[in-house]
């Protein structure tokens, strides 16, 4: 709005228009600096999460290029022995000796099935990641599970010289999903604490209805994994240092990377306390079956 005209002579009138004027510049002289402070502080959080998601394009990218080594690296070693295998076969070396060419091909099955199986879990962490919905879930009893698992793991801790103190309650609740992925989840968690105890230890499964749901909780008293790895378990091919000198203990590290997703796929949770030398106690729930009231 433009301001009352003062007389020529009428000087209070022309200080109060200076004055007024003066006023207007600073409003508008403030006005102007928050709006290049806030550009500013735009661009500066522009520069901030472009530099963010370039940093993690980077991450992602270091990731599938490790995870194409890890995996290229663990199929060269049971491909390139299969196929030492059949050419000493093949060339004649063993030609008459029926059980020494028997033993080879056993040795051959056996890293076939190792590369079938390091296959069929890339698939499966596939599947799991790109279309989790797609999963055949169904209403069923969890403790349905334990009928072969039970005697599967007391096979495998009998072999391996452990032993397993089973504390399962008879009140199972239903759940909703894939009872074979399900199964595989529990079958992997005690697998590992047979695999990673100290001869003659033992290895304690708990299985319960708490809080609206069914925890498993798996203890054993073996060699731990060290604090600062217990965030990376989950990893793809990740396995402890505390693992590595015993090339015995077979695994290719993608169990806990399948069991992480399986339990997301099912609105799970899981949860793994450690400490070195002295056992690891791994905590899974799955939520139970809630009926729609009609």
């Amino acid at each position: 709005m433009e301001s009352k005209r003062c007389k020529i002579k009428d000087s209070e009138c022309h200080l109060k228009r200076i004055q007024d004027w003066h006023n207007s510049f600073e409003s508008g002289i403030s006005s102007l600096i928050e709006t290049l402070k806030g550009l500013e502080d735009s661009s500066i959080e522009a520069r901030k999460e472009c530099s963010e998601h370039y940093a993690r394009t980077i991450e992602l990218t270091r990731a599938k290029t490790r995870f194409t080594f890890e995996v290229s690296h663990e199929l060269k070693a049971p491909l390139a022995s299969v196929y030492n295998i059949i050419n000493v076969i093949l060339d004649g070396y063993l030609d008459g000796d029926i059980e020494k060419q028997k033993g080879l091909l056993d040795r051959a099955r056996v890293r076939i099935k190792s590369i079938t199986e390091l296959l069929n879990d890339l698939l499966m962490l596939s599947r799991l990641e790109e279309r989790t919905k797609e999963l055949e879930k169904e209403e069923f009893n969890i403790g349905e599970v334990f009928s072969s698992l039970i005697e599967e793991m007391n096979e495998y801790a009998e072999k391996s010289n452990i032993k397993i103190n089973w504390n399962l309650s008879d009140n199972y609740p239903h759940i909703y999903g894939n009872a074979e992925l399900i199964r595989r989840v529990f079958a992997n968690i005690i697998h590992n604490a047979i695999k990673y105890s100290n001869p003659r230890g033992l290895v304690e499964v708990t299985g319960e209805k708490e809080n609206g749901s069914f925890l498993l909780r798996v203890k054993d008293h073996g060699i731990g994994i060290k604090e600062e790895e217990l965030p990376k378990i989950f990893n793809i091919f990740f396995r402890g240092e505390n693992a590595r000198p015993n090339r015995k203990k077979e695994g290719m590290g993608l169990g806990l990377s399948l069991v992480k997703r399986i339990v997301d796929a099912h609105g799970g949770y899981i949860n793994v306390k450690s400490q070195l030398h002295k056992g690891t106690t791994a905590e899974v729930r799955f939520p139970e079956f809630q009926k729609k009231e009609k």
